[in-house]
């Protein structure tokens, strides 16, 4: 197949050869053969001031064409932190805001599922000072970091799972990776093109790693579905490329599909939301 150039943010030019796409059928047949995921999150733009917009090269011009744009996807609330509960959980829990108390939710979710599976995770927090930190810091926002609001991941397992981004990515991921860019990076307090410039550092060496990764955004500006219409893409291994797919989906549906993928139970409104087809 043909081999895309990308350029890291360095400048230094990476030979990248994307995983084919295949058809259902060609996928491995069990967990301990699947290609890793991986969920980026970041935050707060519509779907609009991302798709199409020159602040955000390489999502529009690599990382969409050489995957699968959903292009009714929404986010579920406002503010930012009741919708990574929703997409790890399935539900709020009745958090309705960025200062819900930590450590404190008893409601099962996605890390403490695969946990459960014997099925390996672990969530990378960019500028997190401390492994499972719960006061912000610095870039850190906790509030963007989901496991550390389950009471069921402590008191070891968050601190165990729960890390800070690392310097130098392993040579081979874990089934699941949760991944939150700093407040910069995620476009919360720096630009579009910031963010931009972070995904096409830092999305390659998951690729040569063989995942499928999926970017999405917490929230948009709107109330379109809840918490506004934002932009969700998916691109590697399996993914069939310049797919554009119009079925209307959330972040409910985003948690059923990792939950189909990885054979668990759907939790809450995930258990009718429409699963994204990962």
């Amino acid at each position: 197949m043909k081999i895309p150039r990308l350029l890291l943010a360095g400048g230094v030019a990476l030979a990248l050869a994307l995983p084919t796409s295949a058809p259902a059928s060609a996928r491995p047949l069990t967990r301990a053969t699947q290609a890793p995921i991986v969920v980026i999150v970041m935050e707060n733009h519509e779907y609009g001031s991302i798709v199409g917009s020159s602040s955000a090269p390489w999502l529009n011009h690599t990382f969409i064409p050489h995957g699968t744009l959903f292009t009714d996807y929404h986010a579920t609330n406002h503010p930012s932190l009741p919708n990574y509960l929703a997409m790890t959980s399935g539900t709020t829990s009745g958090c309705r805001s960025d200062v819900c108390p930590r450590a404190t939710y008893r409601t099962d979710n996605l890390f403490h599922q695969l946990s459960r599976a014997g099925i390996g995770w672990v969530a990378w927090m960019e500028s997190m000072p401390s492994r499972c930190a719960l006061q912000s810091s610095g870039k850190y926002a906790v509030k963007h970091n989901p496991p550390a609001y389950y009471a069921t991941l402590f008191p070891r397992m968050c601190r165990a799972r729960d890390r800070r981004y690392p310097g130098t990515l392993p040579t081979s991921l874990r089934p699941f990776t949760f991944v939150t860019p700093n407040i910069c990076h995620d476009m919360h307090d720096c630009s579009i093109a910031a963010g931009d410039r972070w995904l096409q550092a830092h999305v390659p060496p998951l690729w040569q790693r063989g995942a499928i990764v999926i970017i999405t955004f917490d929230e948009g500006w709107s109330r379109l579905g809840g918490g506004g219409r934002v932009m969700t893409a998916m691109a590697g291994a399996y993914v069939p490329q310049h797919r554009r797919n119009g079925h209307s989906y959330n972040h409910f549906g985003l948690l059923a599909g990792l939950e189909q993928w990885f054979g668990v139970p759907r939790l809450h409104q995930a258990t009718t939301a429409r699963p994204l087809p990962i």
